[in-house]
Formats: structure tokens, sequence, C-alpha cells
């Protein structure tokens, strides 16, 4: 039998001599009980409602005055709208900006649903809506020559949703007049008290109120709030489903059926676990140790869970070993592509040097003492060369990993930048060369400072390399701003001829170059930098010209991992906003 079928047929047991012992026994009597507490409670609820109705609209009336009376804020936007003579455009934008942060703040704080800050015209400042920021509202004009205080004013949808609770204050003087408009939805107020007294509220009118089935209704006066009628309703299904309830809950009441369900729980747990916890010890020490295989004990399920185990195990390692085996043997290869192509270059001139010195030597021409100096500066430049060459790979091959800490990476682009732009002055004769940086708020990151600093030389430096080859006045743009799910983008643009085509696939490649000198492992530095701390890097072509490079770094900083993750880089399509 199966450990599903042994569980099912167990509990079953259970649940039916458990309803059959208590449940019956119990019933009757409590029907009784909870039929009378039932129209009780729809009685003791009509008056707890009114209560807190009038309760509600008391709240209401003095909510909004004392910010009129005494706020800073109110007094600072009257003494603004004062000064610019009741010309909204004329305000600052920073206090413009200032007033649509506080009114959704305030109107959160006050527990409001809709808050706007109007003039006397009509001209709504700021609203907990910003939609309807910079529009007219000419009721709300007419509200605030109305007097302020009093009972709450009840507000119709006007396209026939849902009612509000309406209050207002005003400040005036200097000629112009400013005020607070606000509002709270009825049914949320109706729902929120209807909920703790177990009743279901609605505003009272003929399209309104409908009820269907067996459900007793009471009609509520609220002399608080002008217009407004409230009727409570309470269906009588809530009793058929207290008793439902009650019916649910005979089958676990009994002492006995309670206690023998513990007893076969036990012994199904002490049964079921003991092969359960040895199957999990033997997967632990496979995955942690020599792989070997496990054995399923108990019912049939573990046994086959044990087998696919095993296979698994074994495709795994058989995997793992070939892809080993096949990266290594790429690896090499790549390795060794890349120096031979790197060397074979330098090689050919100084094989023709050496040639033509023996050739020369071996006819004692004349001309080798004076062929010897060129020939002899030619190897060792091309040496010279060739070490560089072994440097550059050593440098890449040997990179560090990153030793973060919270750094301000605004503050470091800042200086990378301000130390590229004038180390131009005064060195272009045709034009000048510009490096700025456009910047927003964003969080520390942890990053490590000297990598962050060698990923914006190596890009900023290779856009203006790239825009002074083709124009007299090469710029590069560096723009830093937050990203979604705690990130921050850092975008390098330039103005130059852009990457050939035929290039962008290898971009990030290991001495790939289109620099005449470069060694082509500038980009594959900082394509490491940025994959080791965790980021993403992309290159895509500007709309205008030029090239454009995006790095997503993480806030929190590097991955813990022995290596960096397996990144994809990618090729987009034209920048469609440079």
């Amino acid at each position: 039998m199966t450990l599903a079928a042994r569980l099912l047929l167990a509990f079953g047991l259970v649940a039916i001599f458990a309803a059959a012992l208590v449940g019956l026994s119990l019933r009757d009597a409590s029907r009784q009980i909870i039929e009378g507490d039932f129209e009780d409670r729809i009685e003791a609820a009509a008056v707890g409602v009114r209560r807190e109705l009038a309760q509600e609209a008391r709240a209401l009336e003095g909510l909004l005055g004392p910010l009129c009376a005494h706020d800073t804020f109110v007094d600072k936007a009257h003494l603004l709208l004062e000064k610019a003579r009741g010309d909204e455009a004329a305000i600052e934008p920073g206090a413009r900006i200032s007033m649509r942060h506080f009114v959704p703040d305030q109107a959160r704080a006050l527990g409001l649903d809709d808050l706007v800050l109007v003039t006397d015209k009509g001209l709504i400042l700021a609203a907990s809506d910003v939609s309807r920021t910079g529009t007219k509202a000419p009721e709300l004009a007419k509200l605030l020559r109305s007097p302020a205080g009093g009972a709450p004013r009840l507000r119709p949808d006007p396209e026939g949703g849902e009612a509000s609770l309406e209050v207002h204050c005003a400040r005036s003087g200097g000629g112009v007049e400013v005020g607070l408009v606000g509002a709270r939805r009825v049914g949320k107020i109706l729902e929120r008290i209807g909920a703790s007294h177990g009743v279901e509220l609605r505003i009272e009118g003929a399209d309104r109120v409908k009820t269907t089935g067996d459900a007793v209704v009471r009609p509520i006066e609220v002399a608080e709030v002008p217009g407004l009628r409230v009727v409570a309703i309470a269906a009588r299904e809530r009793l058929h489903d207290a008793l439902a309830k009650l019916d649910r809950a005979m089958l676990f009441a009994g002492s006995v059926a309670l206690g023998l369900g513990l007893a076969i729980a036990f012994v199904l747990a002490r049964s079921l676990s003991r092969p359960i916890v040895e199957l999990a010890r033997e997967t632990r020490e496979v995955v942690a140790g020599a792989p070997r295989t496990v054995k399923g004990r108990g019912g049939r399920e573990l046994h086959d869970l044990a087998d696919a185990w095993n296979r698994t195990i074994a495709e795994l390692v058989a995997m793992r070993k070939r892809l080993a085996a096949t990266e290594r043997i790429a690896a090499r290869r790549e390795v060794a592509r890349q120096i031979a192509h790197e060397i074979k270059n330098p090689l050919a001139p100084i094989r023709a040097a050496v040639e033509t010195l023996r050739r020369l030597r071996a006819r004692e021409d004349p001309a080798f003492d004076e062929y010897f100096e060129e020939a002899t500066t030619t190897v060792l430049e091309e040496v010279h060369r060739i070490a560089n060459i072994v440097s550059e790979f050593t440098r890449f091959a040997r990179l560090p990993p990153p030793n973060p800490e919270p750094i301000d990476l605004v503050s470091v682009a800042k200086g990378v930048v301000t130390l590229h732009a004038s180390a131009g002055e005064g060195v272009e004769k045709t034009g000048t060369r510009r490096v700025e940086l456009s910047s927003e708020p964003i969080p520390q990151v942890m990053a490590d400072r000297d990598q962050m600093v060698q990923v914006l030389t190596n890009l900023i430096q290779n856009g203006l390399d790239a825009a002074s080859a083709v124009r007299p006045d090469p710029r590069v743009l560096v723009t830093i701003g937050p990203l979604a799910e705690n990130k921050v983008r850092v975008v390098v643009r330039d103005n130059g001829p852009g990457v050939p085509a035929e290039m962008v696939p290898r971009l990030f490649e290991a001495y790939a170059t289109t620099k005449e000198k470069g060694t082509g492992l500038g980009l594959a530095i900082v394509q490491r930098i940025v994959f080791e701390h965790g980021g993403e890097i992309a290159y895509r072509e500007a709309k205008k010209g030029g090239a454009v490079f995006e790095l997503h770094l993480p806030v929190s900083g590097p991955p813990l991992l022995d290596k960096p993750p397996a990144v994809e880089t990618t090729v987009r399509g034209p920048d469609r906003s440079s």
C-alpha cells in the first residue's frame, strides 16, 4: 500500500469516528443559543452603528480647521500665492514640488481619501490625486466661500460612483485665499464600521438598497450629516454559516476522537519519518562527498525517489567530467590562438631585419653598418611590443577580485570626469573636448573604488580617442541614475563614429581592437570588473552617431560567488533617446 493510501485511510477513520461520537449530541443545544444571540446582535449593531457614524461626523468637523489656522505649510502656500499676486505659475518650481508632496502625505496622515489645496479661483495647487494638480474646479471655489467648520457635507460622486463626506477650511488675506478640501468615502467608513459590528451598511436609496434572500434590514438616521441615510443589513446566511461552522467544529470536539487521531498520527509519523530522514542523510552525503548510490526504505514512493536520484547523480557526474574536459581544451585553444595572433605580427619584422643583416654580412656589403642601426632599432621596438602584449595579458589574467566597500559612485565619477576634462585644456588647437557628468540621487553602492575608477577611465578614454579621430570637438557624457530592483545605471556616450558593425560581436573579446596601437584588453577588463560586481554591460549605437555603453550595477555589491556569474553581454539596437 502506498503512503498516500495509508494516510487517507487513517485520517478518514479518525474523522468519521469523531463526528459520530461528539457532533450529534451537542448540535441541537448550540443551535438554539446561536439563533437567540443573532437577533440580539442585530439590535445592538444598529445602535452601535448610529453612535459611531455620529462620532465619525464630529471628528471630520474639526479635522482641517487647525491646519488652515496654524499650519506653517498652509501659511507658506498662502504667502507664496500672495507674493505671486494669485498667479500660480509665478510660484517657484521648488515650492510647487514641495506642495505636491505635502498634500498626499498629509492626506495619508489624516486618513483622508481625497485632499486638495485650492485657491479662491478654483485652481488646484496640489492634490492627493496628482492628476488633478493644475486643473480648475469651480465647485471647490464655491465651497471655499461658504462658512468653514460645521457638519460634513455629503458630496455625491458626479459620475454616479461612491459618495463622500466633505469638509473644508480656508485662509485668506492680502487679496488672495487658499483652502484645504478633504473627503472620506462613505463606502469605506460604512465598510469599516459594519465590519466591527458584523453587519453590512449601505446608503439608503431606491437604486442602492437591494437585498436578496433572507435578511434583516434596520434603517439608521444620522442627524450629524444632513441627507445621509443608512441601512444596516444582516443576512441570515451568516446565521446559517455559523451553524455550519458549528457542525464542522463538532467533528473535532470529542476528546476520544482527538486522542485517537493523535495516536494514529504519532504512529504514522514514526513509520514515515525514519526512512525519509535516512534518505535525506544519504543524499546530503552524496552532495558533500563522492557520488554513491542511496537506498530508499519505506513506501514505494521513497524507492522510486531513490532510484531517480541515483540516475540523476550518475548523469550529472558524467556530464561534469565531459564539460570540464571540453572547457579545458577550449580555454587552451583560445589562449594559444590569441597570444599567437598578437605575437605573430611583431615576429615578421624581426625576422625580416635579422635575415637582411645576415645577407648583408655574408656578402660583406658596405651598407651593413648603415642598415645595422635601423634593423636593431626595429628588433628592439618589436621586442618591446611583445613585452607589452605579455604584460597586458598578465595584468588581465591576474586582475584581483573586487574589494567592495560603500562608495559614493557619483563622487567617484565626478573625480574621473574632472581629471579627463582638465587634461584636455590647452591641448586641442582646432577645437575643444568636453567630458560632462549628469547624475540623479542614488544610494551608496558596495563596490571596489579603484576598479570603478578603472572602468570609468577606460570607457571615457575610449570615447575621447574615438571621437578625436574624426572631429575637432570630441565630447563624452556620463549619466548616472537609479534603476528598479535596487540597481544603479551608468551610461557613457560619445559623439564619435561608433563601433564598426563587424566589430560589434567581438567588442568585449580580448585583443579585439580598432586602434593601431591598442592592446584590445580595455573593454575586456571593463566587462570582467562589471561581471565580478554582479552587473551587466551592453553596447548600443546612438541615433545621432557615436557609441553608448550602459552599465547596470547592484547596490548590494558583488555576489558571494567563487567566480563571476555567467551574464550574457547584449548588443542593442540604436539608442532612440540620444
